[in-house]
């Protein structure tokens, strides 16, 4: 393989308060909108592709081989706020909302890189097969680089304010119906809706500004919820008092009119609600 580099360095690259970055590949996943991308790897349950832009970063990653994590150097490049904070929210509770952005792995920042360190699965041609990751379809990867364990572990390590915060608030339980109607919503389309609930809902599971929520008005039982997911509603319960969540059933969001057949498909999903209302879903 040509070993020539492809973009040399340049003068013109490198100013006195600015770089310019080439891209060198791009994720492919199932994860489209930021709603559905987990916070970090370790809550992700599917998998994706580092697909490489050019054939000569094949050859960059060949001794990749034999590692079992990487990191990945990203883009925030689908964030729909490009304006960046000094002190953003935090999604945990903590003693307070905010914080100062580099004490965060907030999106929101002076200048919009991600760092994911995810499994690699394996070295192919076109690019690196990946596990879990927290990567939207079609982010910009910067660079790659392998997850050392004696150099870039530190589990004994303090993390300020991370370190008086309560991990997981609320316990998050699923009545088998909802195991069910997740399992097969993910299995057809790779919307993984039970780490999304437990991600939004072990923290204030009641904060509307944080979630798309709203009260379960038809419901005759206190604490009825309804959390939103792109065209998905999932109905849980809360019980304040034991700190504890309870997701009941999955519903679609779809009207009866909008899954007729022609009917505009934005999401390119509604063929899926309509397989799921066939579906005899029990334990309601």
């Amino acid at each position: 393989m040509d070993k020539t580099p492809v973009n040399p360095p340049s003068k013109k690259l490198i100013t006195e308060n600015s770089f310019t970055f080439s891209v060198i590949g791009r994720i492919e996943s199932c994860a489209r909108y930021h709603y559905e991308a987990p916070r970090q790897p370790v809550y992700a349950r599917a998998g994706a592709f580092l697909r490489w832009e050019q054939a000569i970063y094949a050859d960059c990653a060949v001794d990749l081989a034999g590692f079992d994590r990487i990191c990945l150097i990203w883009v925030f490049d689908q964030n729909k706020h490009r304006n960046w904070r000094s002190k953003v929210r935090v999604p945990v509770p903590a003693e307070r909302d905010h914080y100062s952005v580099f004490a965060t792995r907030s999106p929101y920042r002076p200048n919009p890189i991600g760092l994911s360190v995810v499994e690699l699965k394996e070295v192919a041609p076109d690019g690196l097969l990946l596990g879990p990751c927290d990567l939207l379809n079609g982010t910009a990867i910067l660079d790659v680089k392998p997850y050392i364990p004696e150099i870039d572990a530190f589990p004994d390590s303090r993390a300020g304010w991370r370190d008086r915060i309560e991990k997981a608030q609320y316990q998050v339980e699923f009545s088998a119906a909802a195991i069910k109607q997740m399992e097969f919503i993910f299995q057809h389309s790779a919307l993984d809706l039970q780490n999304f609930c437990q991600v939004q809902l072990q923290h204030r599971p009641d904060d509307k500004s944080r979630k798309r929520l709203e009260v379960d008005s038809c419901s005759a039982q206190a604490g009825s919820w309804i959390l939103h997911c792109r065209t998905w509603k999932i109905f849980f319960q809360i019980d304040e008092e034991a700190k504890h969540i309870y997701v009941s059933y999955v519903a679609g969001n779809y009207s009866a009119s909008e899954l007729l057949p022609g009917a505009e498909d934005p999401y390119s999903d509604k063929e899926l609600h309509r397989l799921f209302l066939q579906q005899n879903w029990t334990d309601k």
